[in-house]
């Protein structure tokens, strides 16, 4: 069906309600998925680490991240999302 992204429906989206996509890029080399505070380089220069776990291999798939602006007590942040290989991963940005 054209216009169908097989394996993503509505409901895959609500956690990034509110969230705007922001770059597009690819991990750089193997992704072999989450660890807390595991950092993945992406080609175009940006720099995460993860704060969740979850194991999946690949080679170069293809990113796209998500920032959402907030203040809470007072202080301005930018909470990241990478959806990577059909997944949706929480993560804050080193570089």
């Amino acid at each position: 069906m054209p216009g169908h992204a097989a394996g993503c429906d509505a409901s895959d989206l609500s956690e990034i309600v509110g969230y705007t996509a922001t770059a597009s890029s690819n991990v750089t080399g193997e992704f072999e998925g989450a660890d807390f505070d595991k950092p993945v380089k992406l080609d175009n220069g940006m720099i995460f680490e993860f704060t969740e776990y979850h194991y999946s291999y690949s080679y170069r798939p293809d990113v796209i991240v998500f920032a959402q602006s907030v203040t809470y007590e007072g202080r301005s942040m930018t909470l990241y999302k990478l959806f990577i290989d059909d997944e949706l991963y929480d993560a804050t940005r080193v570089r």
